[in-house]
Parts: structure tokens; C-alpha cells; sequence
């Protein structure tokens, strides 16, 4: 099946701004991403605060809820993982966008 010139300027360039579409949402992820990890970083600097002058609270606290931890641990590390592959990503969609 042969196609046109302009069918296939068409398709590039409506392949050319679904990338763009796709990495400004990447982009925007990893912005978001960004904020929450220094959100957490904040939070868990004032709860180091908060409990240093509770530290049998803060036992008691952690040991109740250490199932509930470890699965916000692997759900953190996770997020890490989804992380770095979306920064792979990004660089692999500026490269595409770059050679159309």
C-alpha cells in the first residue's frame, strides 16, 4: 500500500505530538513525584521532632505498626522505581522527538 508525501507528514507529525503530549505528562509526573518526596522529607523530619521527647511512644507506635510500615516501605520503593524508569523515559522521548 503506498501512501503520499503528505499522508506520511501527516502521520509523523501527529506521531511527533502525541510524544510531546506524552512527555510533557511524564514531566509533569515527576514535578508532582518531586513535591511529594520533599513533603515527606519535611514530615518525617517533624515527627523526628515530635517524638524525640516521646520515645516509648514512638516504640510502642512502631511496633503496632509494623506490618502497616513495611508495606509503606515496598509501596515507597515502588514509587522509586516507577521514578527512575519515568526519568529513562523522558530522556528517550526528548531523543524521539529530537530525530522526527
Amino acid at each position: 500500500m503506498l501512501q503520499s508525501k503528505s499522508e506520511i507528514f501527516k502521520m509523523r507529525n501527529y506521531l511527533k505530538n502525541k510524544m510531546k503530549d506524552r512527555l510533557a505528562y511524564c514531566q509533569d509526573w515527576k514535578n508532582s513525584v518531586d513535591i511529594y518526596l520533599a513533603n515527606k522529607k519535611i514530615t518525617k523530619k517533624a515527627d523526628k521532632e515530635y517524638y524525640k521527647s516521646k520515645p516509648l511512644l514512638k516504640l510502642v507506635l512502631d511496633i503496632y505498626f509494623i506490618p502497616y510500615n513495611i508495606l509503606r516501605f515496598f509501596r515507597y520503593l515502588r514509587m522509586l522505581h516507577e521514578y527512575k524508569k519515568n526519568q529513562v523515559e523522558i530522556k528517550v522521548l526528548t531523543r524521539e522527538i529530537e530525530g522526527i
